[in-house]
Parts: structure tokens; sequence; C-alpha cells
């Protein structure tokens, strides 16, 4: 497709778009004005439609005065003398009238028959709300549907002196006239079911009837065959106050809806004819102003065919002129194209001159010189060349089968390593199973709060430590390191942790524990190994911790008055040594926010780069500043020693397993523990 027909349809797009957009805006536009109109002429349609009915009361108002003015009346009232009133209506002028515009003519009052004066009467002509208000003396005036087929505008008046009623109808057509005159339309009155009650128009009422929707205010439009009508329907209610019915009004239309809809066609006629001018306009104008692009196109595929001689006409500084320029530089570029290749092939020639003395040279450090004569025609220093390349494709040989053993020997060093990749997965496998053994979430009870950590120095340790109710008051917490390091420290680890949870759960003393515990795994210890660890029972009410240090590096407490200082020692050596070695037990009493630190050996025997040890003085250095701090919870406590720890390490090496626990003592608070 040509760019011309490219950026003509893009505009005819773009132009079809904002066609679409202005039409849309102005069908929401006449929508709008739409929406405005039908409220206004509903509204206007209602006002008429109470002038009207105002109109027909005002009439039958002044034939109730003139009735009133008549000596006499009030007695003929009180003794329901029909002949009576009749007359009177009759010297008032209110009979003569009858035959035209009164429909009914009655007296009414509460607890007493009607009394009928003109016409017949309906089976209730007034509700009881309405004549109990006529019979006060209020104004009840306006519509009443008598029946399916009749609807009358009454008015009512009370006779002085008595509590008579007297009532006066005329038929609702007459206020449909009236509408109709002010309108210029077919006016007609709907019941609550869309029957047909009255009309100027019975046929054209009929006919608006079953386009009409009942009890609500609409305007529309039809066509009823060849003509073009605006129907408006408006709710009504009778003299109660209730729903009556609805009001139509069918206006015809039809020379304002067909000039409209030729001025509709006209616009889009337009329109288009405009699009399609301004589409054509613009199809010549990109033809005339791209015909020069069109030309150094051919130009430029006459040089892409060898065309070297092709000529453009001369120009300036437009298009024509600077694609002119640019084909005299293609072929000062095709000259210079070929001057290169002659330098290249000379190149060429002395690379090969290069390449002989290199392999020359690659031969005799093979301590293996090549025979090579100079001289000759191209294809015989070819020739030389190739029995030089096969030599040495010889030799190459040999040291690639020299290079393969290398590699093979090379490869089984790379399986021993995949093993022993595999061994280090092992073992961080087995790290992490010794790390789920421990227990990880804190004792449930409001009374104790407890953290915990443990970094091993290799994938598997034999640092340990554990906690665990013994019953609703006591909880047993122990921390341990067991010697040496690697697999065996880990398994006498957990066989440790599983013997002294087992044991603790039916020996609740801690000497007696630990000494059964000490001669159950010194029994077959052909390895030699022990443990050293501090276990104690925290009597959950009373604070008080019962506890036998068996070897290991004293716990530190911190009060809450921010002193700190260690444990007493109870000269217990380690678990595992000798067979029935007595431990002994000593006590501790913790008040409400008094912790008590445990750590192994790792934390005091950490090193420096310089080789320097953190030891006891730091660490105790440490504890004064934290609990000099505030008051401590068992989480800060414990990451405070291991940041302090860290920060003195400086990226050195972790020699030993770093094990810590944190215990505070709440208080006794009624929480009992939950197992």
């Amino acid at each position: 497709m040509l760019l011309r027909t490219r950026i003509t349809a893009m505009a005819a797009a773009a132009l079809l778009l904002a066609a679409l957009g202005w039409t849309g805006a102005g069908a929401l536009r006449e929508q709008l004005l739409e929406q405005r109109l039908s409220a206004a002429v509903r509204a206007a349609h209602a006002a008429l439609w109470d002038q009207a009915l105002a109109q027909q009361d005002r009439e039958l108002s002044g034939l109730i005065d003139k009735l009133m003015l008549q000596p006499g009346l009030e007695a003929a009232v009180r003794e329901a003398d029909t002949a009576r009133l009749q007359q009177l209506m009759a010297r008032a002028g209110t009979l003569a009238a009858m035959p035209q515009t009164i429909e009914l003519a009655a007296l009414l009052a509460s607890g007493r028959a009607p009394l009928l004066l003109h016409g017949q009467l309906p089976r209730e002509l007034l509700d009881a709300d309405s004549l109990e208000r006529a019979v006060v003396g209020d104004a009840v005036d306006g519509l009443r549907v008598i029946s399916a087929q009749q609807a009358l505008v009454l008015a009512t008046r009370r006779i002085a002196g008595t509590d008579a009623v007297l009532v006066l109808g005329r038929d609702a057509r007459h206020a449909l006239r009236g509408m109709a005159e002010r309108t210029g339309a077919v006016v007609t009155l709907l019941d609550l079911r869309g029957r047909l009650l009255a009309s100027t128009d019975a046929a054209l009422g009929q006919l608006s009837a079953e386009h009409a929707v009942q009890r609500s205010a609409q305007r529309t439009e039809l066509e009823l065959g060849e003509r073009s009508y605006l129907l408006s329907s408006s709710p009504v209610d009778d003299l109660a106050g209730h729903a009556a019915g609805t009001v139509l009004a069918l206006l015809d239309h039809t020379p304002d809806a067909r000039a409209h809809a030729f001025l509709g066609r006209l616009a889009l006629g337009g329109t288009l004819a405009l699009l399609l001018l301004l589409l054509l306009a613009l199809n010549w104008y990109l033809r005339r102003s791209l015909r020069p692009l069109e030309r150094s196109i051919d130009a430029l595929q006459a040089l892409a065919q060898g065309d070297a001689d092709v000529r453009l006409p001369a120009g300036g500084d437009d298009e024509i002129g600077r694609i002119a320029r640019a084909v005299a530089t293609f072929r000062r570029n095709a000259q210079e194209l070929a001057a290169t290749r002659a330098l290249r092939e000379r190149v060429r020639r002395r690379q090969e001159r290069l390449l002989r003395t290199r392999l020359q040279v690659l031969a005799q450090a093979t301590h293996q010189p090549l025979s090579w004569q100079g001289g000759g025609s191209d294809e015989e220093q070819l020739r030389q060349l190739a029995a030089v390349m096969g030599e040495l494709s010889d030799r190459l040989i040999d040291q690639h089968q020299r290079l393969t053993g290398m590699v093979q020997e090379l490869r089984e060093a790379l399986v021993t390593k995949t093993r022993l990749a595999g061994l280090e997965q092992e073992l961080q496998i087995a790290a992490q199973v010794q790390l789920s053994i421990l227990p990880r979430n804190p004792p449930q009870d409001a009374r104790v709060q407890l953290h915990c950590h443990i970094t091993p120095a290799r994938e598997v340790g034999g640092d340990f430590y554990d906690y665990f109710f013994i019953d609703e008051q006591h909880l047993g917490f122990v921390i341990a390191d067991v010697s040496g390091k690697g697999v065996p420290a880990a398994l006498f680890m957990t066989i440790t942790r599983t013997l002294l949870k087992a044991t603790a759960q039916f020996i609740t003393e801690p000497t007696h524990c630990l000494s059964q515990l000490n001669d159950l795994l010194a029994a077959e210890n052909e390895q030699m190994m022990f443990v050293t660890l501090f276990y104690g029972v925290l009597h959950l009410d009373s604070g008080q911790v019962q506890y036998v240090n068996a070897g290991h590096n004293p716990p530190y407490v911190l009060r809450a008055d921010a002193s700190v200082q260690p444990l007493a020692r109870t000269g217990g050596m380690a678990v595992a040594v000798s067979e029935g070695f007595p431990y002994r037990s000593a006590s501790v009493q913790l008040q409400p926010g008094d912790l008590l630190l445990l750590y192994t050996d790792g934390v005091t025997e950490a090193f420096d780069p310089d080789g320097q040890e953190f030891g006891d003085a730091r660490l105790l250095h440490t504890l004064q500043q934290l609990s000099a701090a505030g008051p401590l919870q068992a989480q800060p406590l414990a990451a405070g020693v291991l940041a302090a720890v860290h920060a003195f390490e400086r990226g050195a090496p972790q020699a030993d397993d770093i094990t810590c626990m944190a215990l505070r003592y709440q208080g006794s608070q009624g929480q009992q523990p939950v197992q």
C-alpha cells in the first residue's frame, strides 16, 4: 500500500471518529434536552388539568351560590321536600342549566339516605371521609370516578343551619374539552385499570390508552399510520386525594416531525459530502508532495541492480537534491571498495608468509623441525603448506591423547568432589534434623518468658537446650555442651537430651534426676565422651529455682534493680565421666522481672582476628550494660549478648557452637501452662 494511501486512510479514520464523537455528543445533548422538555410538558399538562378542574369548580360553585340565596331553602332541606327544593333550584336558574352542564344534584347527610334532586344517584357519591369534611364546612371539590364508564367533577356546599350537604356534579368531559382547547391536543381520561372514562376523540383516545403507562408521568412519540403524535400522561387524584387515573394528551406534530427528519438527513448528507471532499483534497496534495520521493526510490532501485549510470534531476536543498548527493557518495564508495579489495589481497599474501614463519617456529618448539622449501609457484607453496599442516596435525593428535588422559584423571577428581558434596548435603540435612528436635515455641505460660538461640560451628554440633513442663507448677530447663564436634557430638547430644527429658518426667528432684542420667550415659561410654550441663527446675508460683551445675559455665542472674551476678556453682563434674558420682543442688529465688542467662563456652571462648578471647569479663560487662539500659525482656537480652559476640569477632571464623537461653520470671498470675 502506498504511503499516501495509508495517510489518507488514517485521516479518514480520524475524521470518522471525530464525526462519530460529534454525533454522539449531539445525541446526548438531544437526549438531555428531550428530558427537560418532557418534564416541562408534563408539568404544563398537570397545570392545565388543574386549571380545567378549577374552572369547572368555579362554575359549579356559582350555581350553588345562587341557590343558597333563595329563601326557604333551609326549611325545605330540613323537611326533605324534593318538590320545594326543585322549585327553588328552578327559581335560582340551576335547573335551567342542568340539561347542558349538570349531570347530578343531590343532598347528602351523615346517617341519612341521600336525597336525589337530579340525575342518577351512584352507589357511593362521596366516601365517608369526604362527606364528614363537607358536613363540617370544608370545601370538597374535584374529580370523582363514579363507575367504569363515568367520571364527574363534584362541588359541595353545607346548607347553613342543617347538617346536609348539597352536591352538584358535572361530567368530566367538560374539563377535558377545556384542556383540549388550551393545548390543541386530544385529551383522554383513564381509570386506574387503564379503561377509557372520557375523551375528546374516542378513537384516538383508545389508541393512546393502548400505549400509555398507567399511574406514571411520561412523554413519548407515537407513529399512528402516516401521522406522528406526541403522547404525554400525568396521574391525577380524586377529591379525596386518592389516585383516580391518568390524563393523556395526544398532540399531532406530523409537520414538525417531517421537518426534523428532513433536516437530519440533510445534515448527514452534508457531513458525508464534506468528509469525502476533504479526503480527496488530502489525497491530491499527498500525491503531488510525494512525487519527488517516488522518483528517488526508482533511482535507488536501479543502483541496487548495479546501474551506476543512473542520474537524477539536479535539485537544491529539497528531497531530490539530497538524494542526488547521496547517489554520488554511493558511487565514490563503490570505487573505494574496489581499491580496498586489492589492498586486502596484498595483505593476505603477507599474512601467508607470516603464517609459514609461525608454523616453522611452532614445529621447532615441538623439537621436531619441519622440512620447508621456499620459492616455487603459489600452488607449490600451498602444497607445502598443506603437508606442514598435516604433520602438525599428527603432532596435535598426539598432544590431544595426552590431554585426554589428563581429562580422565580430572573427571575422577570431579566424581570424588561430587561424593564429598553429597556428604556435605547429608550433613546439612542432619543439621536441620538436629535443630528440628529442639523446641521452637516458648512455653505458653504468663508466669515465665523464655527465648533460646543456637548457632552450630559446623553443620552439626554438640550444644543443645531444652525446656518442658514437669507438672502444672514446675518448669524444667537445661543447657548443655557435649565434648567434641561434628556427628559424634550431635548423636551424643540427642541421646543426652532424650534421656534427660524422659528421666525428669519421673524424677522431679534435680540431683536425683542428674545422677540417674549420669549412670545411664557412663555405663556404656566406650568413646569416653562427656557433657557439661546446667539443669534447673523453676517453681512458677514462687519463682524459686532449684538447679544442678554439672561442670558447666555458671549462669548469670539479672535482677530487676539492674544488678548482675553469677549463680553459685554446685561442684558437680561433667555427666558421663564416672558412674555413681553424687551431685549437689542449689537454689535461687527469682522476683518478678528477674532474668537468668544460660550459655555455653562458645560465647566466652569466641575469638577476634587478633586471637583475643571474648572472656567472662566482657560477658559480665555486656550484661551490666544491657541491665542498666532499663527493664529487659528475654528476647532482647539474648539478642544483645549475641550482637556483642559478633561485634567482637569482626568476621573471624566461629570456633565453637554458640548457644544461649534467656529466662524472665514474670511473677504468679494464675495462668496454667499449656502442655
